[in-house]
């Protein structure tokens, strides 16, 4: 039996996918896979075999001290 308790929202995740950290952050998908992949020390993204996900307290962080994306 599922609670709606249990279900995880954008609100609440820990790690997010392209599409998710798209809309949550209002940035495009390609945009956000072109900002990973100049994320090489993997500060803000972990990836899990063939899936990217967004670290989303990093990401945020990494957002508010950027001035351009």
């Amino acid at each position: 039996m599922i609670y709606i308790d249990s279900i995880a929202t954008l609100d609440n995740k820990f790690l997010l996918n392209i599409k998710e950290a798209s809309q949550l952050f209002g940035i495009g998908e390609h945009r956000l896979r072109s900002i990973v992949s100049e994320d090489y020390g993997c500060k803000y993204h972990l990836t899990l075999g063939r899936t990217i996900k967004i670290k989303r307290q990093q990401f945020e962080n990494y957002l508010n001290q950027v001035e351009q994306i």
